[in-house]
């Protein structure tokens, strides 16, 4: 078996080395070791990772009018926070899925409705789709003591994945349609910038196609 490090891998997925980090932290890479003093994962695993494709928009948000847009929330590592709503924050792939729903549904800054109108929010770390939430119909709001307003939203975590080579979704109960659409996107590229964890991925009609409940 050949060895390539993370240093290496991240240059070959055209990622920052943090990146890859934050990936490996989450548990995401468990063919990871240590060799040499460095953190390695086999040549095969990067080879599949590398050769991971991104999400097809156009299948995903079906629109007739203009354009379709979705929002994505960027995470980091899974961390304790000081919260009576929630244990964690961020993605860890070996939470449980009652703390994993409540580390990713909230408390977020951003406009509600937009958030919500896709009825989906695909979860990314290092630019891959690690989890999914759907069911966004309400949500939750409250003024923080710094005078921001941040929301929790009203979701099913119709998946997540384990392990970056081999994403298979780690949620088996749920209705077809959540686990169709979790299967559709977790481990695939879906790339997004925002300032902060909510960013937003948009489709112009003419590049759209059919729903993804009929695939």
């Amino acid at each position: 078996m050949t060895l390539i490090t993370l240093r290496q891998a991240a240059v070959r997925f055209n990622l920052s080395y943090g990146a890859l980090q934050k990936i490996a932290a989450t548990g995401l890479l468990p063919a990871a070791g240590q060799h040499g003093g460095k953190l390695v994962i086999p040549t095969d695993v990067a080879q599949r990772i590398e050769a991971r494709s991104a999400v097809p928009l156009h299948r995903l948000l079906p629109t007739t009018t203009g354009s379709a847009t979705m929002a994505v929330l960027r995470v980091d590592v899974a961390k304790r926070v000081p919260d009576e709503d929630r244990p964690f924050i961020g993605f860890r792939a070996d939470l449980a899925p009652a703390d994993l729903l409540e580390a990713l549904r909230g408390w977020w800054v951003g406009r509600p409705e937009k958030v919500a109108q896709a009825g989906i929010l695909p979860v990314t770390l290092g630019g891959f789709v690690v989890a999914v939430l759907t069911g966004l119909s309400s949500w939750d709001t409250k003024l923080t003591d710094t005078g921001v307003i941040r929301h929790r939203f009203d979701a099913s975590l119709a998946g997540y994945i384990s392990d970056l080579d081999m994403p298979i979704n780690m949620v088996t109960i749920g209705t077809a349609d959540d686990l169709r659409i979790a299967e559709f996107l977790l481990g695939k590229r879906l790339e997004s910038t925002a300032g902060g964890p909510i960013a937003y991925v948009t489709v112009a009609a003419h590049q759209l196609a059919s729903e993804i409940r009929g695939h």
